[in-house]
């Protein structure tokens, strides 16, 4: 007896249509393997979506270029920041600079509505008080800068120093940066000198 041709018209020799379907178990285990795969795709999608979200909303990754935060931040440094959280003078900051729209990180030296004074002789002022900081620069006034001083900061700013105020470029150059500018504070920082 000849095997009859199979309607792909391959012809398995000694064997009939009937034993060359797949079986039932075997079409149960094709099922599942294409459930599982189905499983597995919707939950990396699932993943990459919270990650999106995470990095978007609550996380950011800036790499710091420049030595105008030395000694804390140093060229090539990664930075982690966190968007959720109450900003707080003496935090370090990522933000958009006004007029440029350039990312920038500086630090929160006041935070409005207050009265701002820079001196010749290298002191900064808040409402007539010296604010406790740990920098080792004097804060003198910026040449070419068209701040003056007493400068009025409103209750929706913040003024933002560098930590290395001798060759800085911040809010004693354009003045203050809203909080809504502001993209979140630096909460881990990873060295990436001599790599």
């Amino acid at each position: 007896m000849r095997p009859k041709p199979r309607p792909d018209g391959i012809r398995e020799e000694g064997k009939t249509m009937e034993e060359t379907r797949p079986t039932r178990s075997e079409r149960n285990r094709n099922r599942k393997s294409a459930s599982l795969l189905v499983t597995f795709l919707l939950k990396l999608v699932l993943f990459a979506s919270i990650l999106v979200a995470t990095f978007v909303f609550v996380l950011g990754i800036v790499v710091y270029r420049g030595n105008r935060m030395y000694p804390f931040l140093m060229d090539g440094d990664v930075l982690v920041t966190y968007k959720l959280d109450r900003y707080r003078v003496g935090d370090c900051v990522v933000y958009e600079e006004p007029g440029t729209g350039e990312t920038r990180i500086s630090r929160i030296s006041a935070i409005g509505p207050c009265m701002i004074s820079v001196t010749d002789n290298g002191n900064f002022l808040v409402d007539t008080y010296s604010p406790s900081e740990a920098v080792f620069y004097p804060t003198k006034p910026l040449e070419d800068s068209e701040i003056a001083y007493p400068y009025r900061l409103s209750s929706d700013a913040v003024f933002l120093l560098d930590d290395y105020r001798t060759i800085g470029k911040d809010s004693r150059l354009f003045g203050q940066v809203l909080l809504a500018d502001l993209k979140g504070k630096v909460v881990y920082v990873f060295r990436r000198r001599g790599i």
